[in-house]
């Protein structure tokens, strides 16, 4: 995800998000608002359980992971909490993770299953067997080449 939606997130949810991985969302910005619905979700069911700072739900890992999202909690949270982590998951094959419009039922492409929309499906080089299609997240990137 890019800097600035992920310093958004990172503002509005400090303490779902205080653990996570590197302070970096490992998604691309297509699933911004389902990550934002999401984190509001998790920490309304968690004010309405009566969780207190110390218990707070924390985020260690959120991640494309098989062409989902994948929310990764650090220590226990309640069920109510795991289940909006089950539907955002279920959620993100429906969305594209490249721009966020509807996605079309998950290509599997060069090994990698990817949920596309029409047009990010018709713009990407990797239809056209280009292993790499775009940029590597900045998640991925090495922090210390240029």
């Amino acid at each position: 995800m890019n800097p600035e939606n992920s310093a958004r997130l990172l503002t509005a949810y400090p303490l779902l998000y205080r653990n996570l991985r590197e302070q970096t969302f490992e998604c691309n910005d297509g699933w911004f608002d389902l990550v934002d619905q999401i984190s509001a979700a998790i920490e309304s069911t968690a004010q309405v359980e009566g969780t207190t700072a110390e218990a707070w739900p924390s985020v260690g890992v959120l991640k494309n992971k098989f062409g989902t999202l994948r929310v990764q909690f650090n220590g226990h949270v309640s069920d109510a909490i795991r289940l909006l982590a089950n539907e955002a998951d279920r959620q993100s094959e429906k969305i594209c993770h490249l721009c966020g419009a509807p996605a079309l039922p998950m290509l599997k492409i060069n090994r990698w299953e990817e949920p596309l929309c029409v047009s990010c499906t018709e713009a990407s080089p990797r239809t056209q067997e280009n292993p790499r299609p775009h940029p590597l997240p900045v998640w991925m990137q090495d922090k210390n080449s240029p």
